[in-house]
């Protein structure tokens, strides 16, 4: 999915002609970072990060069911792209 391309609202995107250099290379970074993991590894990787801020010891205002029910919701999210992935890769290309 190409956000940058892709959006319906064409107003806010900019033009490769509006954008300066820094902000071309910087576009091309981000572009190469998403590119190196799968959308199933990226979104791993940071429910990973986000249980491991949820389970510490200094959120106060986050009970234990929650945390326990975010990452619940985090795991299914990471099985859902996971899965998708796989159908992606079975369908056949016309």
């Amino acid at each position: 999915m190409n956000t940058f391309e892709n959006s319906a609202n064409k107003s806010t995107n900019n033009s490769h002609s509006d954008l300066t250099q820094t902000e071309l290379a910087m576009l091309g970074d981000v572009r190469k970072f998403f590119q190196t993991d799968s959308c199933a590894e990226i979104i791993g990787s940071m429910n990973s990060l986000l249980e491991a801020l949820l389970f510490c010891k200094d959120l106060e205002n986050v009970t234990p069911e929650m945390r326990v029910d975010i990452a619940n919701q985090l795991r299914t999210v990471t099985l859902l792209s996971k899965l998708n992935e796989r159908n992606v890769r079975n369908i056949p290309q016309a």
